[in-house]
């Protein structure tokens, strides 16, 4: 009897565990087509995404080259009237250039201001180690001025000196002799008496002590001798000079080594003062050629 009975037990087990291997088995391939039926849609997906974006790279690439076409048309056209604009605005008008540091090259800036009539009389660079060879430029400061012991406010002295020799065009010893010395480089002719002083500044370092030493002291002696000055510089530079200039109310340009901020220079210089460019300081791209001049 009890034999049947376990008989009859093993065989309800196997007929549940057959049905439940069955089931896992069906379900196994319910989910196989579940996921086949999921990848194909995630393909279709991908690929109709692929698709679009493709599309919308092929846009962007052609919005771009016309850009760049209208950009090349700009810079062709501006490179066209460019002589024609600053041609004669400056007649007459005598002009020293003064780089407060070495760091950055403003060759091209006398070249502008000559083919719009001006005359470059000088262009002075006060090179990086006017600030800190100290005793050197005590030294020749003391020898040239025939005085001696010059309290520590000598950068300043210094400076008052080379500016006022250069607004006046006379007595250029002090020139001459940091010149001599490496101090300074020197180019041009400083026996002539300028009309507007042009301060190309900017630096590859902050620091705002020498700024306030050399530029902020070229712009107060300007101020004081009527002599207006606007201050300049590149549109990429490490350090901009450019907020400095607008709170000493000066005129500035903050991207002369282009078209654009040459031509702004020119008609600055010309009455029309402000700050152009297109750091955050400037109120303009360039004057307004209908603004009226400022003799």
């Amino acid at each position: 009897m009890l034999t049947n009975i376990k008989y009859y037990v093993l065989t309800i087990v196997s007929i549940f565990l057959a049905l439940a291997i069955g089931i896992y088995i069906g379900f196994m391939f319910d989910a196989q087509d579940i996921l086949m039926s999921q990848k194909e849609d995630i393909v279709t997906q991908l690929e109709e995404r692929f698709d679009y974006l493709e599309e919308e790279n092929k846009m962007v690439k052609e919005e771009i080259e016309k850009v760049n076409k209208e950009n090349n048309q700009i810079k062709e056209f501006n490179r066209a009237i460019y002589s024609d604009v600053i041609r004669d605005k400056l007649n007459g008008i005598k002009i020293a250039i003064i780089e407060t540091s070495d760091d950055y090259i403003y060759k091209g800036v006398s070249q502008t201001l000559e083919l719009a009539g001006a005359d470059v009389t000088s262009i002075t660079t006060i090179k990086n180690n006017f600030y800190t060879d100290l005793d050197l430029l005590k030294e020749n400061y003391e020898e040239e001025n025939q005085i001696e012991n010059v309290d520590n406010n000598i950068p300043n002295l210094s400076i008052d000196s080379i500016v006022q020799e250069i607004i006046t065009g006379q007595n250029n010893k002090v020139i001459e002799t940091f010149k001599a010395e490496g101090l300074i480089d020197a180019n041009g002719e400083y026996i002539t008496a300028i009309d507007y002083i042009v301060l190309a500044g900017g630096r590859k370092e902050k620091d705002d002590t020498r700024f306030d030493t050399i530029d902020k002291k070229i712009i107060d002696i300007c101020k004081k001798a009527n002599i207006p000055v606007i201050g300049i510089e590149k549109e990429s530079v490490d350090y901009s000079y450019i907020e400095k200039y607008k709170d000493n109310r000066i005129s500035s340009v903050d991207n002369v080594d282009t078209i654009m901020g040459k031509v702004a220079l020119v008609l600055a210089v010309d009455g029309r003062p402000g700050n152009y460019g297109v750091k955050p300081s400037a109120e303009s791209l360039v004057p307004n050629l209908g603004t009226t001049i400022i003799e």
